[in-house]
């Protein structure tokens, strides 16, 4: 990059003309890239211990359990706007007045432990009436949600935890509930902190494909989803009409820019919220790299 922040050479990064970068002026200096997030209720149902070994034990064998237990946390707007100024959306890298450096696979195996090898996260699209939609919810779900909670293939976050916890899972719950009860837990980490995007406190339920078999869902390359989605979402907001973002920050922030960019290393006491620890004589996982010590 040249003083004046654009490019040197534009036949690689060609498109300069539409990046967030090149409107950076005296009266835009403070503006900031806000995140947009998903993911309130499912740690509320967590932080409160409403979630029963049994369902904890079914995550675990789904590969999910380890981006719960990272725990949430709170953004740094500034931050990821200053880390969205310097993404390239050519080459998927951030641009650094010491170099580049991005992203990989292997920082979202080892933070979030998720499964970056066998099938790829793909699905047919359908486009369901609200009332078959409701019997899908009512057959994998456990429960008949209400039309408000349903639209274009999404499904209210507030449906999903309003559900938990009226039907919340105990020592007497039938396996099939249990079934039942870890889908909706699953589909909002999914579409509350994996995979969210900005319909905003909503999962699609485009998902509840891939989590019909539970014994199948670690097969898939959801680390490559992850990754893919983050990219994008980085590359969506780069351009300067946009003000929000989306995605699976917590990879962006968390570790890879605390641990990659030290100067930047906060104190992050009362900056993460963790979840409690399961009963060790229950249900004992290797937490994944992401867990605060």
């Amino acid at each position: 990059m040249a003083d004046n922040q654009s490019p040197e050479d534009h036949s690689v990064l060609y498109l300069q003309a539409t990046h967030m970068s090149s409107n950076v002026s005296s009266s835009t200096v403070d503006d900031i890239v806000k995140v947009r997030r998903s993911d309130n209720l499912i740690w509320k149902l967590f932080t409160d211990n409403y979630v029963h070994n049994r369902v904890i034990a079914y995550l675990n064998h789904m590969g999910f359990y380890g981006v719960l237990e990272c725990g949430s946390q709170v953004y740094d707007n500034h931050l990821i706007t200053a880390l969205v100024e310097r993404c390239r959306r050519e080459t998927h890298t951030f641009h650094f007045t010491c170099g580049e450096a991005t992203i990989t696979l292997e920082d979202v195996s080892i933070i979030w432990d998720l499964p970056i090898d066998g099938e790829a996260v793909t699905w047919v699209d359908v486009s369901n009436k609200v009332e078959e939609w409701q019997h899908i919810c009512l057959d994998m779900l456990g429960f008949l949600p209400a039309s408000k909670y349903l639209k274009g293939g999404h499904l209210s976050m507030t449906a999903l935890y309003d559900h938990c916890m009226s039907n919340l899972v105990t020592d007497d719950t039938s396996e099939v509930d249990v079934v039942k009860f870890t889908r909706c837990i699953a589909l909002m980490i999914i579409g509350g902190i994996m995979l969210p995007d900005y319909q905003g406190g909503s999962a699609r339920l485009i998902f509840l494909q891939l989590l019909r078999d539970i014994d199948t869902v670690k097969s898939y390359n959801w680390g490559s989803a992850v990754l893919a989605f983050l990219y994008r979402e980085l590359c969506s907001a780069s351009r300067i009409e946009k003000t929000t973002i989306a995605g699976p920050l917590y990879i962006l922030q968390h570790i890879w820019a605390w641990s990659r960019i030290k100067c930047v290393n906060p104190d992050r006491d009362g900056l993460t919220l963790g979840v409690p620890p399961v009963d060790p004589d229950a249900f004992i996982p290797i937490s994944p790299y992401g867990v605060e010590d």
